[in-house]
C-alpha cells in the first residue's frame, strides 16, 4: 500500500515535469508596434548647425522587445533643416542611428519623422537663441496671415542674433511719439526687443514701402549709449502690402525693416562704423562687416571697407537709402541693399557679421548662400546692374532714439 502510494506520487511528478519540458524556450519578439526614441530627442543647437548628440531609435513590439532587421527612413517635417541621408544606420543590436540633422535657419520648432514598417515617430529639436523679439501690433488690423509673416520674420532674426541682452526697466517709456498712435506708457522689464508694427498709408504704390527704426536704446553700465535697441517701430505702406505679398516679397521686406530696428545702418555713424565724409566713396569700416564681405567673394571690393549706398547714378534714391544700406550697384540682390529685387534676396554673412560690430552675439552659420561678382566692385552703369523695379525700400523714421538704463545687476550676462 505504501509502495503503491509512492509509485503514484512519482508518476505525478514525472507527468508534471514532462508537461513543463514540452513548453520549449520563450517566443521571440512579435510584430513591429512602435518606433521608440531611445536618445537624442528634444536637443537644441544654433540655427543651420548640426545637433550635437546622435539620435537613436529602437523598433519595438508591443511588449517593448527590440525588433531587429528594420530599415528606417527619415524626413524633415518642420523647421526647414536637412539630413545627411534619408536612411539611418542599423546597428547590430537592432537600434537605428539617425542621419546627421542640421537645423533650419529660423528659430521655429524643428521636427523630423522616422518611419519603418508602417510605424512612425517624431523627433523634436529647437533652435538655440537667447535673443527675444516681441512684436506688438497697433493701428489697422492685420490679417492672420500678415501677422504670421511678422512672427516668421522675428524667428529669422532670432536665428542670426543669438546672445542674451541686458534687461532694462521700461516703466514709464512713452512710445506714442515714436509710433504716431496713442499707446499707454509701458511698465515692467524688457529683456530683448519690443517692436510696434502696423500698416499705414505712406505714399501710394511702388514708392516708399516702409519706414522703421529704433525708439529707445540701452545704456551701458557707464551710463553711455549702448546702441542696442530696446523698443522700435515698423510701418508698412498699405498700398504695397498686397502686391508684395502676391510676389512673395512681404516677409523679406519685414525682415529688412526689422534689421533696421535692431540697428542696421541706423547706428553706423554713431559707432564710427562708417565713413561718409566723401559721398562717392561712402564705406563701412567695421571689422565684422568687412570680414563677412570678404567671405562672400569680396576680396577686392572689401579689401579694407564695404561700399555703402551713396545713391550715385540711381534714380529715386533718397534719405531713406543713402548711407544706411549696402550699395545697390555692388551687392544688388543682398537683402540689405536699398532697393527691392525680383527673386531671391539672400541675407548674407556680411550682414550678420555687421551686427557683431554693433555689439550683438551672432550666428554666421544662419546666413543664406550669397556671392558678389568676381570679388570686384560694380559701378553704376555696369552691364550687370539692373535698375530696381519695385521701388525704394523705405524712408527714415524721423525720431531720435532715447535711452533707457540697463539693469546693472544683469549687465554682465548680456554680452
Amino acid at each position: 500500500m505504501h509502495l503503491r502510494f509512492l509509485l503514484r506520487m512519482l508518476a505525478s511528478v514525472l507527468f508534471v515535469c514532462g508537461c513543463s519540458d514540452s513548453s520549449g524556450p520563450p517566443n521571440g519578439p512579435g510584430p513591429l508596434a512602435v518606433m521608440a526614441i531611445q536618445s537624442g530627442n528634444s536637443q537644441s543647437a544654433l540655427a543651420a548647425t548640426a545637433l550635437p548628440t546622435p539620435i537613436v531609435i529602437v523598433p519595438q513590439d508591443q511588449s517593448g522587445r527590440t525588433v531587429v532587421g528594420q530599415t528606417a527612413t527619415f524626413t524633415i517635417m518642420a523647421g526647414g533643416g536637412f539630413l545627411s541621408s534619408n536612411t539611418g544606420q542599423t546597428n547590430p543590436d537592432g537600434t537605428i542611428t539617425a542621419p546627421t540633422w542640421t537645423l533650419g535657419k529660423s528659430a521655429v520648432p524643428q521636427q523630423m519623422q522616422v518611419a519603418a514598417g508602417g510605424k512612425t515617430a517624431v523627433v523634436d529639436a529647437s533652435v538655440r537663441s537667447a535673443y527675444t523679439i516681441d512684436v506688438r501690433f497697433f493701428g489697422r488690423s492685420l490679417s492672420t496671415d500678415q501677422q504670421a509673416l511678422f512672427t516668421s520674420a522675428a524667428a529669422r532674426v532670432r536665428a542670426i542674433i543669438v546672445g542674451l541682452l541686458p534687461p532694462v526697466d521700461a516703466t514709464g517709456a512713452d512710445v506714442s511719439s515714436c509710433t504716431g498712435a496713442t499707446i499707454a506708457p509701458l511698465s515692467g522689464t524688457i529683456a530683448g526687443l519690443v517692436i510696434y508694427a502696423s500698416l499705414d498709408s505712406i505714399d501710394g504704390p511702388k514708392k516708399i514701402l516702409a519706414q522703421a527704426g529704433p525708439c529707445y536704446i540701452r545704456l551701458d553700465q557707464n551710463n553711455q549709449p549702448d546702441y542696442r535697441t530696446v523698443i522700435g517701430v515698423m510701418k508698412f505702406d498699405t498700398a504695397d502690402v498686397v502686391s508684395l505679398a502676391a510676389a512673395g516679397a512681404l516677409e523679406n521686406t519685414i525682415i529688412h525693416e526689422m534689421l533696421h530696428v535692431v540697428g542696421f545702418g541706423v547706428f553706423w555713424n554713431l559707432k564710427n562704423l562708417s565713413d561718409t565724409s566723401d559721398t562717392a566713396t561712402a564705406r563701412y569700416v567695421g571689422p565684422g562687416g568687412i570680414a563677412g564681405c570678404q567671405a562672400v567673394g569680396g576680396t577686392v571690393t572689401c579689401a579694407s571697407s564695404v561700399p555703402i549706398e551713396n545713391c550715385v547714378g540711381i534714380p529715386d534714391c533718397g534719405a531713406g537709402s543713402i548711407f544706411g544700406h549696402w550699395r545697390e550697384t555692388t551687392f544688388r540682390t543682398e537683402l540689405m541693399t536699398s532697393f527691392t529685387n525680383i527673386g531671391p534676396e539672400p541675407l548674407s554673412v556680411m550682414t550678420i557679421k555687421s551686427f557683431e560690430d554693433l555689439g550683438y552675439t551672432v550666428n554666421p552659420a544662419a546666413a543664406d548662400g550669397y556671392t558678389i561678382a568676381i570679388g570686384s566692385s560694380m559701378l553704376a552703369g555696369d552691364a550687370f546692374f539692373a535698375p530696381p523695379t519695385s521701388g525704394a525700400w523705405e524712408r527714415p523714421l524721423r525720431v531720435r532714439p532715447r535711452a533707457l538704463p540697463t539693469i546693472a545687476a544683469n549687465f554682465a550676462s548680456g554680452k
